[in-house]
């Protein structure tokens, strides 16, 4: 029973005010939105019992009072290190993409709970469930692209001075030269004309070629070889994306798939909250603004 059916239910009077529309408001913590109802109660003849302030308390809300996800905006790019700005504006088109479906989620839910006059409340339809998970792929996809594009940029400059970045691209080429069977890449390396280039190549391609498969991964290829101190981020932040990594395997390589190994018609499929899912991708994004940001402060120390 609805709102005003609750009210019809227990006063037959007459009223002075008919309930307000649902309005959204966001909320004042970055990465989190939430939805709430201003309602203006009618002005009743007879006098509200308990029973009947439970009773509207309890009742469910109207249709297209949603809840909209918005990510934290990523603000202004780093200035004066030039290597950074392709992988910011491809985090920046990332950023955009998952916004819009995010955008699209919201038009689903309240165009399905209009034209089926349902309430908000429950379990997600599947095709909003799908956008969930979209919005996971293609976070993650940003996040190689960006990352990627920032470690090809920035390494050749870093290397050029002492420190870590230095030091691990020295340590590639010593385990290279010392491997009980020599890889062939390497070994042409060493025979073009500027070894030196050929060398740094493989180096940036070994750390660029595959897709990053967890927290760990991320940290120690990407911030390793850019240079990004404990001090700069720490390893707690990077271990915080452990959830994202863990559902973006699920998403993209089951589907959300939960019993694939039984003889089932119809497998069973994770369900995601909206709210789990605009932290994932908000926390995974926020991190690799801040791996450009200190890449920045690195390659300005650096020249």
């Amino acid at each position: 029973m609805v709102f005003t059916e609750v009210i019809d239910a227990v006063v037959r009077g007459s009223m002075d005010a008919e309930p307000a529309e649902p309005e959204e408001a966001a909320a004042a913590k970055p990465g989190a939105v939430v939805a709430t109802a201003e309602v203006t109660l009618p002005s009743l003849s007879v006098a509200v019992t308990a029973e009947t302030a439970k009773a509207v308390a309890e009742a469910p809300e109207e249709p297209g009072n949603l809840t909209r996800l918005v990510l934290t905006p990523l603000g202004n790019r780093p200035y004066k290190a030039p290597e950074v700005v392709p992988a910011w504006w491809r985090l920046r088109s990332t950023h955009d993409s998952v916004s819009g479906l995010f955008d699209t989620l919201h038009l689903v839910r309240r165009t399905r709970a209009a034209q089926h006059n349902r309430t908000t409340r429950g379990r997600l339809h599947s095709d909003a469930q799908d956008l969930l998970r979209a919005a996971i792929v293609f976070t993650s996809a940003g996040l190689d692209a960006t990352v990627q594009a920032l470690i090809h940029l920035s390494v050749p400059v870093l290397i050029a001075q002492p420190g870590t970045p230095r030091l691990k691209y020295e340590s590639f080429i010593e385990q290279q030269a010392k491997a009980p069977h020599v890889d062939e890449d390497f070994l042409a390396a060493l025979k073009e004309q500027d070894p030196g280039v050929a060398l740094l190549d493989l180096y940036v391609v070994s750390k660029t070629k595959a897709s990053f498969q967890g927290s760990s991964d991320l940290r120690d290829r990407a911030g390793a070889s850019l240079g990004i101190s404990n001090q700069q981020i720490p390893k707690a932040r990077f271990a915080a994306l452990d959830a994202f990594f863990t559902a973006r395997n699920d998403v993209a390589h089951r589907l959300d798939m939960e019993n694939v190994g039984q003889s089932t018609t119809k497998p069973l499929t994770k369900i995601r909250a909206q709210q789990d899912v605009l932290q994932m991708c908000d926390q995974a994004l926020l991190l690799v603004r801040e791996l450009i940001k200190e890449t920045a402060v690195n390659l300005a120390a650096s020249r």
